[in-house]
């Protein structure tokens, strides 16, 4: 640890106070035509029952029968087939909208299940043999986190199988129809961006725990059924504070109650801004561009806790200012910059999270 961090973490006890948390709830939408099983989260991550159970299987797409099996799309809860999650098979996160990923899985049973997870606001394909299912995951504009669910039938035990998944952002047109062809023509008209999204395959059911807490700020991480960690190896956490931003260039603060390590992350993808993260509201603990992941900054504190954060356009910078070297330095070339700036339009997410285990010790 640096003597820059040192003093951060001891003036976060002296400059933080007060605390705010929220509630939270679920709400239940049935996917338009084959759409994915999608699930609202809202901040603190606790799930509302819901009022109805609605189960679609749908027919085979165009494009031949299906050379290994069946996608299957529900809507709601679990049923009896799905309902406890399995042991993990596979995972793979990307930090690319527009480019495939394949993940190869071998079947412990007939059935498997999927779950992906976005960051931002997008829509999900997924390819098993001829079959394709496409679906809403991540974060909309109401700050609300959606999951896409869907599972795998007739799986051959002990044959590995393979399933192709890219992600797109929401505002493109839909495909003509989920078919083999449709998939290959919404990846071919498809532009890559920075933006961060997984996909898990889990033998017969899947839970929404496990999304790694990069990605679902809100409603955070717990272990899987089976004791899998998050795929990003992150310690789980949950958060305490946070909230959507909707305009850049001037300050925000935030404040939670902290007991132990604590982290705080600001999501602001794209290649155009530059995030800034105070420690209270003076003293800046973090300079660092925006992209695919959040900006992370990570601390102690015990108590009240304060932060402030500021999200500015990268081309505002000054030529051959350093950010990021000397954060005294930066401090103050930030707030000067700040104070030059009239604010825009602009979304961004920030959430300060309690850490629910010990961060694992470096080596």
């Amino acid at each position: 640890m640096n003597q820059t961090e040192h003093d951060l973490r001891e003036l976060l006890a002296e400059r933080s106070t007060g605390a705010s948390g929220g509630g939270a709830r679920l709400e239940e939408i049935l996917a338009r035509g084959r759409g994915m099983r999608r699930r609202r989260w809202a901040a603190g991550g606790t799930l509302a029952a819901v009022v109805a159970a609605l189960v679609l299987t749908p027919p085979l797409l165009s494009g031949g029968p299906a050379r290994d099996g069946v996608i299957a799309a529900r809507v709601g809860e679990p049923d009896s087939q799905t309902r406890g999650e399995g042991v993990r098979l596979a995972g793979l996160r990307s930090e690319s909208t527009g480019k495939v990923e394949r993940l190869t899985f071998t079947p412990k049973s007939e059935r498997a299940s999927y779950r992906v997870n976005c960051a931002a606001g997008s829509r999900a394909f997924v390819r098993y043999g001829d079959q394709v299912d496409a679906g809403v995951c991540g974060e909309d504009r109401q700050g609300q986190e959606w999951t896409a669910f869907g599972h795998f039938d007739g799986l051959t035990v002990g044959v590995p199988v393979t399933v192709e998944v890219f992600t797109v952002p929401t505002t493109i047109k839909d495909p003509p129809d989920e078919s083999s062809e449709g998939f290959d023509e919404a990846l071919a008209d498809a532009v890559r961006r920075p933006a961060l999204w997984e996909i898990a395959v889990h033998d017969g059911g899947i839970s929404d725990a496990a999304c790694s807490p990069d990605i679902c700020l809100d409603s955070g991480s717990r272990p899987a059924a089976k004791g899998e960690r998050n795929l990003a190896g992150l310690p789980d956490g949950h958060q305490v504070a946070g909230g959507h931003v909707t305009r850049i260039n001037e300050k925000h603060t935030f404040r939670g109650t902290v007991e132990g390590e604590a982290r705080v992350y600001v999501r602001c993808e794209g290649e155009d801004l530059h995030a800034f993260i105070w420690a209270g509201r003076a003293v800046l603990a973090k300079s660092v561009p925006c992209g695919a992941k959040p900006a992370l900054w990570e601390f102690v504190a015990n108590g009240p806790t304060e932060v402030t954060v500021a999200v500015v356009r990268r081309d505002r910078l000054p030529r051959g200012s350093d950010f990021t070297s000397d954060l005294q330095a930066a401090s103050k070339e930030a707030n000067r910059l700040l104070s030059g700036l009239r604010p825009e339009a602009g979304y961004w997410h920030v959430a300060l999270q309690q850490l629910d285990e010990p961060k694992p010790s470096a080596g």
